[in-house]
């Protein structure tokens, strides 16, 4: 009985660390957390958010663009974005704002 528990216990436990395979990826040698919402009329058109922006700018455009990459690639089979909100605009023409990027696209057709 208390086997069982102490190993219903460490499996608990290790199952707790596991992550979501999408967020482990590193950008810049940091984690980024992402969001991507699309129009409702379009599903092409998206606009998609990574924070925080401080670990690093190179990284936060390169989370941003993988947001963006892998809606298109999943869903219309092609990684061509026409880009809205780029994130490789300047940097003083990026949208940040409360240390989160915002970029804007919509899958090529």
């Amino acid at each position: 009985m208390i086997r069982t528990i102490l190993f219903s216990g460490l499996a608990a436990l290790t199952l707790a660390g596991c992550e979501d395979p999408r967020k482990s990826i590193l950008f810049d040698g940091h984690r980024f957390s992402g969001r991507l919402k699309v129009d409702g009329e379009s599903k092409r058109d998206f606009v998609a958010t990574v924070s925080p922006v401080s670990q690093s700018l190179e990284g936060a455009r390169e989370a941003a663009r993988h947001e963006g990459t892998t809606h298109c690639v999943r869903n219309y089979g092609s990684s061509d974005i026409n880009w809205t909100l780029s994130p490789d605009a300047e940097a003083t023409a990026l949208s940040i704002v409360e240390d989160e990027l915002t970029v804007q696209g919509r899958c090529a057709e």
